[in-house]
């Protein structure tokens, strides 16, 4: 009985020195990411450039490291990125999408994310293609999806033709819905190589949406 006695302060000392530590490996992962200061590309530069973060494994941090690289893929920052810093950043957050993928790979959403950072390098095609095609099974008819598909796509004029035909597919996915109408209408007037393409998507759809579409066409000429 003497003994437990005495051993319990050290316990308690050795707990709360634990505890300690634990908060303070915490503070130095999440700093970046706890604070409502800074900007999208500030804390993913401090994530990539800061010695004192090499991984993020709370959960936090990864979730707005994750949605600050959604950001940074489809150009949704509000603040403007210098150029000379996207390749350290989009390699960053290349890395993340691709382990991304393979905790959650039935993801399309992460799926079309590491297609996009993949994107920025010319030898990553193959991923890109495969990355692509898998956003589009597991999420064929997300509006959001489809339409960053289809912008990617378009980025990529050396895509084979069956993703080229994931893009004919997004335009169906963005015919059935009134704002993807209003988008397939300004691809419609922007894009003339895609017309053909985007007549071939809305004549699927019924004859009253069709008569919306050439409406939203004519408005936007305007």
């Amino acid at each position: 009985m003497l003994s437990l006695k005495l051993s319990a302060p050290f316990i308690g000392l050795f707990s709360v020195g634990l505890l300690g530590l634990g908060l303070y490996g915490m503070g130095l992962e999440s700093a970046p990411f706890l604070s409502t200061a800074g900007s999208t590309a500030e804390r993913l530069q401090s994530v990539a450039t800061d010695p004192d973060v090499p991984f993020l494994s709370s959960k936090r941090a990864l979730g707005v490291y994750e949605l600050d690289c959604r950001r940074l893929a489809f150009d949704q920052t509000a603040d403007p990125i210098p150029f000379e810093d996207r390749p350290r950043l989009n390699e960053g957050c290349y890395e993340r999408a691709k382990s991304l993928v393979e905790a959650a790979p039935g993801n399309a959403i992460l799926w079309l994310s590491l297609a996009r950072f993949a994107a920025t390098d010319a030898n990553r095609r193959d991923i890109t293609f495969r990355a692509l095609e898998l956003s589009r099974a597991y999420g064929p008819w997300q509006y959001a999806l489809a339409s960053d598909r289809v912008q990617l796509i378009s980025l990529l004029p050396d895509a084979p033709p069956a993703i080229k035909a994931i893009a004919d597919a997004d335009f169906e996915t963005l015919a059935a819905s009134y704002r993807g109408l209003q988008q397939l209408a300004t691809i419609y007037l922007s894009n003339p190589d895609k017309r053909d393409r985007i007549t071939a998507a809305v004549e699927k759809r019924p004859a009253n949406e069709q008569r919306g579409f050439l409406g939203l066409v004519k408005r936007n000429m305007q």
